[in-house]
């Protein structure tokens, strides 16, 4: 994997824009909002 991770994973993901006034600008671009879990491999 890129950046010698071993392990990737998206554990949440939301648009956390909506309601508010900027929500059409922000699905515009397809933002969302997530949470990431990441393990890298041990350095010897």
């Amino acid at each position: 994997m890129a950046a010698g991770f071993t392990d990737f994973e998206i554990t949440w993901r939301a648009d956390v824009f909506a309601g508010a006034p900027q929500a059409s600008s922000a699905a515009a671009f397809g933002t969302l909002g997530v949470n990431f879990r990441a393990r890298k491999a041990p350095a010897y």
